[in-house]
């Protein structure tokens, strides 16, 4: 059975195409640029043979690139496949990685988010979806709410961060290992963030089972309620039982006024009944404040004998 992460990213990969924003995410996190012949090569490692048959589409539909691809198994416990997509030394390379913001005029390397991709929104939108792809994962709705991505530097980080708060979305950044990961952790941040990037069917999953936890919960919580009273009370009424126990043996019923004899023998026939069963159960009725004023005569003249 696929994860929850699958399945965001299953749908996510439903969409007919890549923007240049998403495209960049994911090779910026699936991606390395390497130098092969004194020319640069890419990279990009995968592990979803959806994502990189659409990559390998894209790639191929919209810049002619002369691409191959490598498959092995991750082990022998695992069937699961990983894809090594690799685009050689060709025409056009050096440009496709400036226009994505990976090099500089200098052919320096940049770990940082293009600016273009942060001044419209559907390129904001189109980026966070594209990290997603490439390095994102969300727990099961059912389970604890954590949503994350693992970036391998810090400046590319702590720009998804900036990006993030452009939605009012509150990130956080911890490294772990030599990964950053940069997640969210409040419920109503992570199901903006599937809305934002169009994973409108796993929103929906999370939302649902948001739902079924504060039913459970309040269901819990108006349960324990009942129990701790119903405890309270049987508690109230062996302490009752005992005071009138008391009184009987050291002085006799007898010796009481008639409604503390009645309110006494109801008791002894009723153990289990609450202040306002009992009251209902005299004759005339008698209001809980006035059942209770009674049993706290006979605990008080119950109190002497002790």
């Amino acid at each position: 059975m696929n994860s929850f992460t699958d399945q965001v990213k299953h749908e996510l990969l439903q969409k007919k195409d890549f923007l240049m924003a998403e495209l960049a995410a994911i090779i910026r996190m699936k991606g390395s640029i390497f130098i092969k012949n004194k020319q640069l090569s890419l990279q990009l490692k995968i592990s979803h043979g959806d994502l990189v048959r659409k990559i390998y589409s894209c790639l191929k539909n919209n810049f002619s690139f002369d691409l191959e691809i490598m498959v092995s198994r991750n082990n022998s416990f695992n069937k699961n496949y990983n894809y090594k997509l690799l685009i050689l030394p060709q025409q056009g390379l050096e440009e496709f990685l400036l226009d994505l913001g990976f090099l500089d005029e200098k052919n320096n390397i940049i770990f940082r988010i293009k600016e273009d991709f942060k001044e419209s929104l559907l390129a904001r939108k189109s980026y966070l979806r594209g990290v997603f792809l490439g390095g994102g994962s969300v727990n099961d709705p059912h389970g604890e709410y954590h949503l994350e991505i693992r970036c391998d530097h810090e400046s590319h980080a702590q720009d998804l961060i900036q990006l993030l708060k452009i939605f009012e979305l509150s990130a956080h950044i911890n490294k772990h290992k030599s990964k950053y990961v940069v997640y969210l952790k409040r419920f109503n941040d992570i199901t903006a963030y599937l809305n934002l990037v169009g994973a409108y069917k796993a929103q929906l999953k999370m939302e649902k089972a948001h739902l079924l936890k504060d039913v459970k919960s309040n269901v819990n919580r108006k349960v324990n309620a009942e129990t701790a009273n119903l405890d309270k009370t049987v508690r109230a009424a062996m302490e009752q039982l005992a005071d009138i126990k008391v009184i009987e043996e050291k002085n006799g019923l007898d010796q009481l006024s008639k409604g503390l004899v009645e309110i006494a023998e109801l008791r002894k026939k009723h153990p289990y009944a609450s202040l306002k069963e009992l009251g209902e159960l005299l004759d005339p009725p008698l209001s809980k404040s006035g059942v209770n004023h009674r049993l706290r005569r006979l605990r008080k003249i119950a109190s002497k004998f002790k």
